[in-house]
């Protein structure tokens, strides 16, 4: 993996505005075009729902991608190091990455699922006011089942255009600078504590960033092996793997809750 070198200021600004952009995009901004027209969210058409979703999601994979161009520079940011001209198509989207992203997205499911059994368990012995507390998307592909634009719509957001902007920042952008702090403090003679530590951070903050309580172990598990997906890339810190992983997983979650 290429060393980090940006710095801890900028690292926490490019945090800080990454915070913003997916509060904005992520959960103010549907809320605000329902207050709008002056309807609840669960109450606009079908069609007005999946596509103010695949809008805030592709606004939020715009503005995380200008943000990080501006702020890094040209050399520095993920997607130009990832994705850059000079990555030729089949060394980028290579076998190893494409099996490993594949397994992942696999193995991300059951875990996120066993976790979601053990989750489970403890809220039914315990305060279910936290589940009930707790806010998922799923909850607005209830309302538009019955209609198939709408699905594509909304499947889209969730499974191609939300992986696409989520991993181009956390393991695009936070897990090598999280990784690069453990390594300045640890030494480099200790790669695996340090991958290790950098993925389990990382995780966390992927979880907590979605603000569900209940959904929180599962999203930690799946934010690791998404971790370790980019980390087991041919490049190491590809986000190839990441991406296709992210996207089988919100793919096979949106499948199970759709049957």
């Amino acid at each position: 993996m290429t060393p980090f070198d940006v710095d801890d200021a900028t690292s926490a600004w490019v945090l800080c505005r990454f915070a913003f952009i997916w509060v904005v995009f992520g959960y103010v901004a549907v809320p605000a075009y329902a207050l709008l027209v002056d309807l609840p969210v669960m109450d606009l058409s079908p069609k007005t729902q999946a596509a103010a979703l695949l809008a805030s999601e592709a606004g939020k994979l715009v503005a995380t991608n200008a943000m990080l161009d501006a702020e890094l520079g040209p050399t520095r940011t993920p997607r130009r190091r990832c994705f850059g001209k000079d990555v030729p198509f089949a060394a980028l989207w290579n076998t190893h990455d494409v099996a490993l992203g594949v397994a992942c997205g696999a193995l991300a499911s059951v875990a996120a699922r066993a976790a979601d059994g053990i989750t489970d368990g403890i809220i039914s012995a315990g305060d279910e006011t936290v589940a009930a507390a707790s806010s998922s998307a799923l909850d607005l592909f209830a309302s538009i089942r019955g209609d198939a634009f709408a699905l594509v719509a909304a499947a889209a957001a969730s499974a191609l255009v939300a992986p696409a902007a989520e991993e181009l920042f956390f393991r695009g952008f936070l897990l090598p600078a999280v990784r690069e702090r453990f390594l300045r403090k640890n030494g480099r003679g200790n790669d695996l504590g340090n991958d290790l530590a950098a993925v389990a951070v990382v995780a966390a903050t992927f979880a907590a960033a979605h603000f569900s309580p209940s959904d929180f172990p599962a999203l930690f598990v799946a934010g690791a092996v998404f971790g370790a997906a980019s980390l087991g890339s041919r490049t190491r810190g590809g986000l190839v793997a990441p991406f296709l992983a992210h996207a089988i997983f919100n793919a096979l979650v949106l499948a199970e809750y759709l049957s």
